[in-house]
Formats: C-alpha cells, structure tokens, sequence
C-alpha cells in the first residue's frame, strides 16, 4: 500500500506550524475505518491496480457520506456517460464545496468529458490542473505523483522521476509505483535495460501486488520473451484471480506459443 503524506489526515501532515497553511487534499473524515479504506484505495490508484481501488473506494462511500474523494475516482471508474458516472460527479462537486482549493481541483479533474464521453481524472489529458494543484502544495506526494506521471520527456520527465524517487525513499514514503512509472518511461524511450531494472526493482518492492508483475510481464511480452512474459502474468493472476489484463495477455501468449 502506497501511503504518502499528501494522503494524511492534516493532522499528521509532515509540515512544520510555521510553514503555510496546507493544500493536501482532504480526503478524509471523521470515520477511521472509512479513512483506512480510503487510504488503501488510493495505494492501489498509485499501482494501476484500479479493480481493487474500488471496491475500498465504494467502501468508504458507504461508510462515510461526507467523503468526496472516494466520489471522484467512482467517477473515473464508472462507464462513460453511465448514471453512475454523474452521480459520483455530482456528489463529488457537492461535498467539495467547502474544501480547500486543491480539493476543488481535483474534483475539477472531472468537469470535462473525453471524446468518448468519459470523465477522466488521471493521465495525461489534466495535465495542467496537477501542475497546479502540486504548485499550490509541493509537499504533497500523491499531486506530485500524478504531475509527474503526465510530463512528456521534453518536459523532463526522467529527471522528475528519479528526483521524486530518491525523495521519496530519504522520507520514508512507499516509493514502489514510481520505479513502475521508470520502467514504463524507459521502455517508452527504447532503454530496455534500464526499463527492466526498474521493472525487476518494482516486483522487489511490491512482491505480493498485481500490476507489478504485471508491468514485467508487459516488458517481456514486447521482447517476445513469452516464457518469461506468460510467468510473470500468470503470478499477477496468482496474486489477485481478478486481474482481467493478467488473464487477456495469458490466453493471448497461449495462442502466440502454440
């Protein structure tokens, strides 16, 4: 489980009295149960691991009414142009009313549709609202995640990362989603040897999860290593039985083997 301090109560934010008031997220409440299912839910967004964030994420809905965030990634979640969908945005926007101004953003991460009718708050399309939002609170890891996550490398991506990752480890964070995104950046820019060591380090750091294995087995699969590929898809299977692109890329390395 992916737990940074943006994802802290404000409370237990790592900042000093004398520092500005914080622009964290306010993600949580009242309900501690409702806020642990929060916080859980979130390490799986961290980890691409999204059939899991919301089953903690619907949990913490019903727990707690007063909480919006859980509201904003149920939207993610929900099929384009679906009841669902605006309901969990129109929750969103209700119950954010009265936050503070990165909550406000982050809801805003939904105002617009995508051509496909989808509203999309993660990845590269919002790019600017979580330059934004990390502005208004550098301090926070799960703004300057996602900030991260949507640079290009013209914009100096890789620096970003690494940056964020040694930051990560001196403070104690859970550092693991972002030897992922390393991975997937180096295999993007056509550096497979240092794409496998951060995908081989990602699979160290988070043995029992899903997408990590995942993610090398994606690494395999476009080295046509399908031995090594099916192996590691078929242990993102073994660690969570409903994880549907581990079954999809397995029947698929089948037929490419047979």
């Amino acid at each position: 489980m992916i737990a940074i301090s943006c994802n802290q109560k404000p409370s237990e934010a790592q900042a000093p009295e004398a520092e500005a008031p914080s622009l964290y997220i306010e993600w949580y409440g009242d309900n501690e149960v409702a806020n642990e299912m929060v916080t859980r839910g979130m390490g799986h967004i961290m980890n691409v691991e999204f059939d899991k964030a919301f089953v903690f994420f619907e949990a913490a809905t019903q727990l707690d009414s007063t909480l919006f965030g859980p509201h904003v990634m149920l939207a993610q979640f929900s099929n384009a142009n679906s009841e669902n969908q605006e309901f969990h945005y129109a929750r969103a926007k209700v119950l954010a009313a009265d936050k503070n101004v990165n909550s406000k953003l982050f809801v805003s991460l939904l105002d617009e549709k995508n051509e496909k009718g989808k509203r999309q708050v993660l990845g590269a399309d919002n790019h600017i609202i979580w330059k934004k939002m990390y502005e208004n609170e550098p301090r926070g890891g799960f703004m300057r995640y996602w900030y991260t996550f949507g640079m290009t490398a013209e914009e100096g991506a890789e620096d970003a990362l690494l940056k964020m990752l040694e930051d990560f480890k001196s403070e104690g964070r859970n550092y693991s989603a972002v030897l992922n995104n390393l991975g997937y950046f180096y295999m993007k820019n056509g550096n497979m040897d240092k794409a496998k060591e951060y995908f081989e380090r990602y699979c160290q750091t988070r043995p029992d999860g899903y997408n990590s294995h995942d993610s090398m087995g994606e690494y395999y699969f476009n080295n046509k290593d399908y031995e090594n590929s099916l192996l590691h898809y078929q242990m993102a299977l073994d660690n969570y039985p409903a994880a549907s692109n581990a079954k999809t890329m397995i029947a698929e390395i089948m037929a490419l083997m047979k």
